[in-house]
């Protein structure tokens, strides 16, 4: 789990920059691109850029996507709870969840 691990890092910084962007999860429709949570500033500067402004930015620029997406796994997560799938289905095998908690 990379929740624990990453808390004490953010613990020593008053910024987070996240790749966040609002497309990915209905929990990432309520966030601004500045947030201030838990003393620390988190800015989104992906927030706004849709799925096909991704991809098109990615094209463009000649940038090799993750090795495992032609495998299957359409959203990566950790390790030990990701698996094939399309969109994040494959994100938490068969867990209810959606998101791991870190950017909440």
């Amino acid at each position: 789990n990379k929740v624990e691990p990453l808390q004490k890092i953010k613990d020593q910084h008053k910024i987070w920059v996240s790749g966040l962007m609002r497309w990915q999860t209905n929990n990432r429709d309520s966030l601004d691109v500045f947030e201030e949570r838990k003393e620390i500033v988190k800015f989104y500067p992906l927030l706004d850029i849709t799925a096909d402004q991704r991809e098109l930015f990615i094209k463009d620029h000649h940038l090799p996507f993750h090795p495992l997406i032609s495998k299957g796994y359409f959203s990566i997560g950790c390790k030990h709870c990701t698996v094939p799938g399309k969109g994040r289905e494959g994100r938490w095998n068969n867990n209810p969840k959606t998101e791991c908690g870190l950017h909440l």
